[in-house]
């Protein structure tokens, strides 16, 4: 058997490349067996991470429990195109939701990392969620837009490379402006 961390590794790679099993795995297995599969690996997963105990994961493993029903009830292969719209609608929410409280998700990644996180981090973070919520909203209405009116070889594309892609990006840009920050408030302090 597996440890958990290896089965929690390799789950978030099946369903990363969610869109290319469904564009290939179509021609060989029903709509319902890839919707099983996916609900089952995101169960595992949510199972596997203790999960349950958060709301906000048990609403999303609701909804992809939904979606995936729909498929089984109409067979519909047009339907297993909708779980990246949940997903990032899902994200997006975690990100804005958590701008309520007094840690927002930014800052509680980084606190595993990082013990005294200063006043201007704090306020960077807070923005940078918001950021990520609204970058999370946006790519949902892309890929709603992908699953619902383009074929299913450019919403494969889309959602299973271009969105990564754009995701890497944005990290990428936003670690370089991130140093710019840090710069700028380490000058205003001396």
């Amino acid at each position: 058997m597996f440890p958990p961390i290896l089965m929690i590794g390799a789950i978030a790679v099946v369903t990363a490349i969610y869109p290319f099993v469904v564009y290939f795995g179509i021609n060989y297995f029903a709509p319902a067996s890839l919707a099983l599969m996916l609900f089952v690996l995101l169960l595992v997963r949510f199972l596997l991470l203790g999960a349950h105990r958060r709301v906000a994961q048990f609403v999303q493993l609701l909804l992809v429990g939904v979606l995936c029903l729909l498929v089984v009830w109409f067979q519909s292969e047009e339907l297993l195109r909708y779980y990246p719209v949940l997903m990032n609608l899902g994200f997006a929410a975690f990100f804005w939701f958590s701008l309520n409280t007094d840690q927002p998700l930014i800052e509680r990644f980084a606190s595993v990392f990082i013990r005294d996180i200063s006043v201007h981090a704090k306020r960077y973070m807070r923005g940078l969620t918001k950021v990520w919520a609204l970058l999370l909203l946006v790519n949902s209405g892309i890929s709603l837009y992908t699953a619902c009116c383009l074929s299913m070889k450019q919403w494969a594309l889309y959602n299973g490379a271009i969105v990564y892609v754009v995701y890497g990006t944005f990290t990428v840009c936003e670690m370089i402006y991130r140093q710019h920050y840090k710069k700028q408030h380490a000058n205003k302090a001396s």
